[in-house]
């Protein structure tokens, strides 16, 4: 008898409906998993070839940007003659500004507000215990 219990608080525990349920959404994930990778990835061929020569064109873009960038941190020019503003490699202005910081002292960014000195009595308090009543 005991096992007849044991076997029926089993079956309750775990239903088999439960687990084909279980086993029926997995199968349904992977089926969606793998219909969304075939959807995405594997279609055959190149699904647009325009995108190809667009990517070659970005990076013909950014290298002549990088080349251009370097070109204007490396070497001097004028930017404005009239206005005196001028270009210059990016080291040497580097240099510049840390001449110029390392020339000044530290100073604070605010006022810093210091208390009023105390005043020094000229004669000591009287003591409460020679005050008489």
């Amino acid at each position: 008898m005991p096992e007849e219990k044991s076997n029926s608080t089993a079956k309750a525990k775990n239903p088999p409906g439960l687990r084909s349920i279980f086993a029926l959404a997995m199968v349904l994930l992977l089926l969606f998993g793998g219909a969304t990778l075939w959807l995405t990835h594997w279609q055959g061929g190149d699904a647009d070839p325009e995108e190809a020569q667009r990517a070659g064109l970005r990076i013909k873009t950014l290298a002549e940007l990088r080349a251009d960038n370097a070109k204007k941190l490396e070497s001097y020019a004028w930017l404005d003659r009239a206005k005196g503003s001028v270009q210059i490699p990016i080291a040497e202005a580097m240099k510049l500004v840390l001449a110029d910081i390392n020339k000044t002292q530290p100073r604070t960014a605010y006022p810093v507000a210091t208390p009023p000195p105390l005043a020094t009595p000229s004669a000591p308090p009287p003591s409460p215990a020679s005050a008489t009543p």
